[in-house]
C-alpha cells in the first residue's frame, strides 16, 4: 500500500468516526429534550458523503492504474 493511501484512509476513518460521534451525540441529546436533530442529520450526511466519495475515487483509481476491464 502506498503512503498516500495510508494518509487517505486515515482521513476517511477520522471523518467517519466524527460522523458517528455526531450521530451518537445528537441521539443522546434528543432523549434529554435538547434539539440536536441537526447533529444527527449532519453526521449521516458526513458519513454518506465520505463513503460515497471514497468508493467513487477508489474505483476511478483502479481504472486509471489497471486500465479498462474491457481490454
Amino acid at each position: 500500500m502506498s503512503p498516500r493511501w495510508r494518509v487517505r484512509r486515515r482521513l476517511i476513518h477520522s471523518a467517519v468516526v466524527a460522523g458517528f460521534a455526531m450521530i451518537v451525540t445528537g441521539g443522546v441529546g434528543l432523549f434529554q429534550d435538547k434539539f440536536t436533530g441537526e447533529l444527527v442529520y449532519g453526521g449521516v450526511t458526513l458519513v454518506s458523503a465520505v463513503v460515497t466519495g471514497y468508493i467513487g475515487m477508489a474505483s476511478l483509481d483502479d481504472k486509471w492504474q489497471k486500465g479498462s476491464p474491457d481490454g
